[in-house]
Formats: structure tokens, C-alpha cells, sequence
């Protein structure tokens, strides 16, 4: 009897180790997925430093010894910029600084001999934008600055004199990577007028230039 009760237990506990191996053997190992972390949100504020490069389109007044003539011309522009944002929430606001090269010289074909180059072309600006994440669209506005150098040939006598204005303008500008931006742009330019002598003789020089120019900055 002892012996029927053995092999019955027996025979029980091989029947139910069966069973857990069985089902144990039914589960799978599923990983959890990996979840990727998604991009930084692009942050505007700090310091940067860029080049740019666009077209000047200079409208000018000039006069010489009671003779005036207007004329208008596109030139090449190139130069640097500097400046600083500060983010709040969506809102960008900054300040920033630039000086450029301009090749733009005003003539007159009834005026012949007298030119008038604007030699060089810069700009203080308050900027004040809204960010996308990585592109900011943006508007500026603040002081700019010329240096406009009237030549009159049958003279053989020229000078030059820094003009002090305003300027507007708009943009915008898209983050590439963390630290490199990409800027398009145009900005309206009044530099005022300006008187010139030329041996005795008196002249002026009344400017205003459309300026269209593309750049990169790297942000520090």
C-alpha cells in the first residue's frame, strides 16, 4: 500500500512540473521599447559672431557748386555683425552691431566727371522676434552710418564725409545646428545729408540705400 501511495505521489509531482514547464516554456521575453529622446528645443539667447554679403541699391542727391543731379545704383556688400539675444518663452529680443563694404557708386551721365561712392555702411539695431523653435523671425530698427566720398574729376579734388541716420528692417533666421544660423534679409537705410567743399566750391551728398543680404553667424 505504502508502495501504490509512493508511485501515486510520485507520478503527481512529475505531472505538475510538467505543466509549469509547459507554461513557463509559453512565456516570452518582450524588451521594453527604447524610446529615442526627442531634439533639444534650439535656444536663442547668447552671443554670436557672422558675415554677410547682399546687394546695396543706393539712391542719392548730389549737388556741386550749384549744379544737382540724382542717380541711383546697385552695388555689392559685404561685411561682419555681432550681437546678443535674450529668450523669453517664444519672444526674442536682442541687439546687434554690423559694418560692410559697399562698391556702389552714383554718377550721372549729364554730370559727367562727379561720382559719389558710399565707401562704407554700417548700423547699431535693436532686433525684437518670435522663435519657432530653430527659425526666428524677426524686425529691426536703430541708428546707421555711412561714409559717402564725392569726386570731381575736372578738379582733380575729392572728400569724404561719414553720414548718420536711421534704419528698419526685417528677417529671418534659421538654426542649421546648435551653434550655426543661417539670416536673410532687408533693411531700409536713410543716411540724410551731408554738405561737401570741393577747393572753395560748395557740394552735398542726400543718400538712402535698400540693402538685401543673406549671412551665417556662429552662436557662442
Amino acid at each position: 500500500m505504502n508502495i501504490l501511495r509512493l508511485s501515486v505521489l510520485a507520478s503527481a509531482s512529475v505531472l505538475a512540473l510538467g505543466v509549469v514547464g509547459a507554461q513557463a516554456a509559453d512565456l516570452t521575453y518582450e524588451p521594453a521599447p527604447v524610446v529615442a529622446a526627442a531634439p533639444a528645443a534650439f535656444n536663442w539667447t547668447g552671443f554670436y559672431l557672422g558675415v554677410h554679403a547682399g546687394a546695396a541699391i543706393v539712391d542719392g542727391d548730389f549737388s556741386y557748386d550749384g549744379y544737382s543731379a540724382s542717380a541711383d545704383k546697385t552695388g555689392f556688400l559685404g561685411g561682419v555683425q555681432a550681437g546678443y539675444n535674450w529668450q523669453f518663452d517664444n519672444i526674442v529680443i536682442g541687439a546687434q552691431t554690423d559694418f560692410a563694404y559697399t562698391s556702389a557708386k552714383l554718377s550721372n551721365d549729364d554730370y559727367a566727371g562727379i561720382e559719389d561712392k558710399l565707401e562704407w555702411l554700417g548700423s547699431t539695431t535693436a532686433r525684437v522676434g518670435y522663435a519657432f523653435d530653430n527659425l526666428l523671425v524677426y524686425g529691426k530698427g536703430g541708428v546707421a552710418y555711412g561714409q559717402s566720398k564725392i569726386s570731381v574729376d575736372v578738379l582733380g579734388a575729392s572728400e569724404s564725409k561719414w553720414h548718420t541716420g536711421w534704419t528698419v528692417g526685417a528677417g529671418a533666421e534659421y538654426a542649421f545646428t546648435q551653434n550655426i544660423t543661417g539670416l536673410l534679409e532687408y533693411n531700409y537705410v536713410d543716411l540724410g545729408s551731408q554738405d561737401y567743399t570741393f577747393d572753395g566750391l560748395a557740394g552735398s551728398a542726400d543718400l538712402t540705400t535698400n540693402v538685401i543680404k543673406a549671412g551665417l553667424n556662429y552662436k557662442f
